[in-house]
């Protein structure tokens, strides 16, 4: 079991190439958990969940074209704009509901990353930290 929080976990591309700050934090609003959370903490029923959090994110932003965000360039090779920054759930949502529960959305750093996250879908277990 890996010991650290689990956002940074997940952008170690050492531990899980690929998932980048956005799908991190789509993926982690999805499972539930907070980003703080240590990862040594998840339950086994956690990590399942997390996991097909990760790949559910990962096949809607690839089925939508990526994410292209107003402040930057990415396209697609056709010159195309990525569709899935319409359906992100919490990340660049600050201050706007949570589409699950209408609690309002913040921003806090984690490991120097702006990190997105709906303080009641996913609260932090006391102890977790």
């Amino acid at each position: 079991r890996r010991r650290g929080r689990i956002k940074p976990l997940l952008l170690n591309q050492r531990f899980l190439a690929g998932l980048g700050n956005i799908y991190t934090d789509e993926a982690l609003w999805r499972a539930g958990v907070h980003p703080l959370r240590r990862a040594d903490t998840l339950t086994p029923t956690e990590v399942r969940r997390l996991h097909r959090a990760i790949r559910s994110v990962l096949r809607a932003a690839v089925a939508n074209g990526g994410t292209t965000l107003p402040d930057a360039a990415y396209q697609q090779p056709d010159g195309r704009s990525g569709e899935f920054a319409s359906r992100l759930a919490v990340y660049g949502r600050t201050e706007q509901p949570c589409p699950r529960c209408g609690t309002i959305i913040e921003r806090i750093k984690v490991s120097q990353r702006g990190t997105h996250l709906c303080p009641h879908c996913q609260s932090l277990p006391e102890g977790k930290l």
